[in-house]
């Protein structure tokens, strides 16, 4: 009977063993990502979201570990780098270190290269005029994902740019890329509509109708004498065209070109990317702003009269 206790337990320590020293070379599915713990959090709300996110094999296990290690109230919040193929252990002590000095940046939506470079340069030291450069030759424009991103102090202006590609990259999932292929439109021009957009829509609510306006507007041969990509082509900000301004010659003006301009006029976030990928199901042809952030949509010029005199008086 002795025997077979003694057995049992160097079973049960072999396995214990195997486990304690293997689980950090079991890798999890999650790649290489920023990960945040919040100041006040525990290690079971971590654990949570580090196995929703494939970076740990197992919640349970992880916790067993934090457990096992005496790691309880050791969790230092702060942003780390971390990836699946790590493993529990190698996770857990990067948790229970002082994280990098990162400062938070949020790059919002519709934001076009100047000024997305603008924002960071506000919050970091780069060459504001490097990163222009960079991301201007790599024709990048649209391809910067909005996020908010959690930057080194002496992070790169390439490092940076590749950052929101990859995080672009990222967020284009295959089911995007197969719906513009049943669209029979390529993903550029589905990131140039979508630049439009996310600058002409204010309500997201809107979004796929004012796309429905755009492709409708193709299908008929119509300019999109979009605004937007006016202002774009000028560099300047304003509340309104005048008529001048819609002669301003450029290939970027919908006004006087045919189809899409040559490329995306800001950088989209992904519900307008999806609003290009899904536009509604609407024969709308025109919009004019209400004055509160909406707009009046109409199916024809005459009815579009029409809402520009409500909107007029409205004012």
């Amino acid at each position: 009977m002795a025997k077979k206790i003694v057995v049992i337990i160097s079973v049960v320590f072999i396995v214990f063993f195997t486990a304690f020293f293997c689980v950090g070379f079991i890798a999890a599915t999650g790649g290489k990502t920023s990960f945040v713990a919040e100041k006040g959090e525990n290690f079971l709300a971590v654990a949570s979201r580090l196995e929703k996110e494939n970076l740990i094999i197992s919640k349970k296990l992880f916790l067993f570990f934090v457990k096992l290690t005496n790691s309880q109230g050791k969790l230092k919040a702060g942003v780390y780098e971390l990836s699946g193929n790590e493993g529990i252990l190698a996770i857990l002590k990067k948790l229970k270190s002082n994280s990098k000095n990162f400062i938070r940046i949020t790059i919002p939506e519709g934001n076009n290269i100047k000024q997305t470079a603008d924002i960071i340069a506000d919050k970091v030291k780069i060459d504001k005029d490097k990163f222009i450069r960079i991301a201007t030759n790599r024709n990048l424009e649209g391809y910067l994902m909005p996020e908010t991103y959690f930057i080194s102090p002496g992070i790169s202006e390439e490092e940076l740019i590749d950052m929101m590609r990859d995080e672009f990259n990222k967020k284009i999932k295959p089911d995007m890329y197969k719906r513009a292929k049943e669209l029979n439109v390529p993903l550029k021009d589905i990131i140039t509509m979508a630049s439009i957009i996310e600058k002409e829509a204010v309500k997201p609510e809107e979004r796929s109708v004012i796309a429905a306006v755009f492709y409708n507007r193709l299908k008929k041969k119509m300019m999109l004498q979009s605004c937007t990509t006016v202002l774009y082509a000028m560099g300047v900000v304003k509340d309104k065209l005048s008529l001048e301004d819609t002669k301003f010659k450029s290939p970027y003006n919908t006004y006087l070109h045919f189809g899409l301009p040559p490329g995306p006029i800001s950088n989209p976030g992904i519900q307008s990317i999806k609003a290009a990928l899904y536009p509604a199901a609407s024969g709308v042809l025109y919009f004019v702003s209400a004055g509160d952030g909406s707009h009046f949509f109409a199916k024809t010029f005459a009815e579009h009269v029409k809402n520009k005199r409500i909107a007029k008086n409205k004012k």
